[in-house]
Parts: C-alpha cells; sequence; structure tokens
C-alpha cells in the first residue's frame, strides 16, 4: 500500500477567473493558451507562496489543437509555425512555468493519468530524502473531432502538493479503474476530496 498526503487540492475550469496569473505581463499572458491558462493558474494556486522540490506535469492529449494545425499546414504545403510548433510540444507548459515564474525547479512532464502523476511524485519523494513536497499539476482538454478517440468534455486543469508525511491517502496498486477515461479520473478524485464523508474513491482511500 503506497501511503502520502495531498494538500492544497485546487481546479481551474473555462468558465473560471485566473487571479493567478495577474503577475504575469498582459502581452505573455495573450498568448498563452487556454489550456496553458488554466494549468499555470491551477499550479500557481496550489503552490500559493509555497516551494516545491519537483514539479510533475501530466496530461494525456496535451495541447493536440496545435498539432493538428501543424499537420494541417504540412498537408496544405505551408511552412508550420515555429511557435506553434515550440507550444505543441507535451512538456511546453511546464517550460512556460518556469520561463514566466522564474522557477527553476526539476521538472517532468508525462503523458498520463492524475493516478500516473501521484505516483511519479510518491516515487520522487521516496528516492529523495532531503525533499519535503512536490507540485502535481494534471490539464487536459478533449482531443478536435476529427480524431476517433474524440470525447467532448470541458478544458479544466487540477493541482496539489503531494508530500509523504502526515499521509492522509492510501493507495492499493492491485486495485485500479484503468478502463475509466483519464479526465474522468481526475475529475472523480477531485469530487471524492472534497467531501468529507466519501472515504473510498477506486484504489484510493482516506486515511
Amino acid at each position: 500500500m503506497v501511503l502520502m498526503n495531498v494538500s492544497r487540492l485546487t481546479i481551474s475550469r473555462a468558465d473560471s477567473v485566473f487571479p493567478a496569473l495577474e503577475h504575469i505581463p498582459p502581452m505573455q499572458r495573450r498568448r498563452l493558451s487556454q489550456l496553458a491558462k488554466l494549468a499555470l493558474n491551477s499550479a500557481m494556486q496550489a503552490l500559493d507562496g509555497a516551494q516545491a522540490d519537483y514539479i510533475v506535469w501530466v496530461s494525456q492529449y496535451g495541447d493536440e489543437s496545435k498539432t493538428l494545425k501543424i499537420l494541417e499546414d504540412v498537408l496544405n504545403d505551408q511552412t508550420p509555425s515555429p511557435t506553434q510548433f515550440s507550444t505543441s510540444v507535451h512538456n511546453a507548459v511546464s517550460g512556460l512555468y518556469s520561463i514566466l515564474c522564474q522557477d527553476a525547479a526539476p521538472a517532468t512532464s508525462l503523458a498520463g493519468s492524475w493516478r500516473d502523476g501521484l505516483i511519479e511524485a510518491y516515487a520522487w519523494l521516496k528516492t529523495n530524502p532531503e525533499a519535503r513536497q512536490v507540485l502535481l499539476v494534471y490539464y487536459d482538454e478533449a482531443l478536435p473531432e476529427i480524431y476517433i478517440e474524440h470525447q467532448p468534455f470541458p478544458v479544466f486543469a487540477m493541482a496539489a502538493l503531494v508530500s509523504l508525511t502526515p499521509a492522509n491517502l492510501a493507495f492499493q496498486p492491485g486495485s485500479s479503474d484503468t478502463e475509466t477515461a483519464y479526465f474522468k479520473q481526475a475529475l472523480n478524485f477531485y469530487d471524492f476530496w472534497q467531501h468529507d464523508s466519501q472515504s473510498e474513491c477506486g484504489a484510493w482511500t482516506k486515511c
């Protein structure tokens, strides 16, 4: 059984305001995609003056609409935009955060689920005893309709601080709901964490 501490869980949705982004210059802020704004806002709200020793960025699809635009440009014999390309890669949001927030903390970007991110954060803390906490950020938006795997859902991002003690969350590796869509896994976890009366959710148990 895996034991960890999750705190400052926050979520940003498409219809939200982004107060944490106010310190970013307006010109730079306007260039951010909606997905990047949501991810950065959640990350900064979860930190709220705290400092993370490591940052885990997780998204199943990333900013796939930008990748599709690049492919369309290639099909139309047009030169893809270098800016579009540089912000389409899976670790683009991580790079934007480190530059705009002047945060040099080591980071990794995963193509996966909220659960994958929690396990990555736990593993890093266990192998780095001097570390105190990890910032975990999950963000996603639906694939464009052209893709067979398209499932419509509102774009969102959520973030939390993860540490080892005092443990308030237990995970049983042998019990999982891997069939659940990744975005649903994240939203289910958020709802579970907000309800004090709910002690279990799939593989997760409050302790």
